[in-house]
Formats: C-alpha cells, structure tokens, sequence
C-alpha cells in the first residue's frame, strides 16, 4: 500500500510541477494545445485563430539578454517572407515580461507575434520548462536585472503545427546554444 500511494504522489508532483528535470517536449503527431495571449502590438492571439491562416511555426526563447536567441530571431525576421509565402504564421514564446518582449522587439526588429507566457501555462502545456536543467542559467538571468519571477526558462524548442492541430514537426536541442535551421523549417512548411 506504501508503495502504491509513493507512486501516485510522485505522479502527482511530475505532472502538476511547473517544470520537468529532463523535459522532451510534445512530440510529432500530439495535439498541439491552443493558447490565448497578447503579442508586443497589443493584439490577442490565439493558435486555433492563427492556424486558420495556415501552418504555425511555434517557437519557445529565453529572453532578449540571450544573443542566441536574438540571433534566432533576425534570422526568422530575415527569413519571414519566406515563411509568409508557405502560408505559414511564426509565434514566439517567452518567459518574459512585457519589458523584455519589447527589448526583443526592439533588438532583432521582429514583426511576428512574440507572446509572454505570464504563468507558464503555454511552455507547461508543451512540455518545454525545466527548473533542474537551467539552474545555473537562471542565476545568470537574475542577474540581468529582467524579473521572471517563476525562475524557470524554456528549452529553446520550435514546433510546426498543421491545421488540424497536430504537431508535425518538432526541433527540441536542450543546448540551448542549438537551435533549428531556418532551411529545416521552411523544408517542413
């Protein structure tokens, strides 16, 4: 009886936590969850709405102190019209406040729609957080003086979700300092 109430509360206590040690990601073929948020132009944005456009390439960053990240954003600006021709729509997701989505913004010239996931709800729903694995990189992202105040970071993870709402494509490189060719992408679009 022991043992079968320890494995329900560690059942409990991987799935209800906020993040995962390893984190894998939802994989190829998943039902990609829908979310609802802003964008840095105000605009509400939702991924049912936006799959009605076509093909949405999700994609999940760190933060504008990243310069991996903000190289992975001029890139996808650079690349957007390409994108845009496939008949496609790029989100991106972050832990980040308000302040840091327009640092962001600013920074990498992005005109696609980047998201603050104000309660981690989207990066929990994707599988993409994990406390453990970024410990020592979120001591360095308190120090930067942006306030996350869930103290979690995303695995720069991308997704390619057709209109049915499946996922099918995923990039999921816990190196943070890997992250999906653009070529690789627009390949799978």
């Amino acid at each position: 009886m022991h043992a079968f109430i320890l494995i329900i509360f560690n059942a409990i206590a991987v799935f209800t936590g906020p993040g995962h040690a390893d984190p894998a990601g939802l994989a190829v073929g998943d039902f990609a969850p829908d979310f609802v948020a802003k964008d840095q132009f105000g605009k509400t944005i939702s991924l049912k709405e936006s799959l009605k456009s076509g093909k949405v390439i999700l994609t999940f960053y760190r933060g504008a102190w990243c310069r991996y990240c903000m190289q992975q954003f001029r890139n996808y600006q650079d690349s957007l019209s390409l994108i845009q021709e496939k008949d496609a729509v790029l989100i991106a997701i972050t832990p980040e406040h308000e302040d840091g989505v327009q640092k962001t913004t600013s920074v990498s010239k992005a005109t696609f729609s980047i998201l603050h996931d104000e309660k981690l709800e989207i990066m929990r729903a994707y599988h993409v957080i994990s406390k453990d694995k970024y410990e020592e990189f979120i001591r360095g992202y308190e120090e930067t003086g942006v306030d996350n105040q869930h103290k979690y970071l995303p695995v720069p993870a991308t997704y390619i979700i057709n209109q049915e709402q499946k996922i099918v494509f995923k990039y999921f490189d816990p190196d943070y300092k890997v992250r999906v060719p653009i070529d690789e992408l627009l390949e799978n679009l």
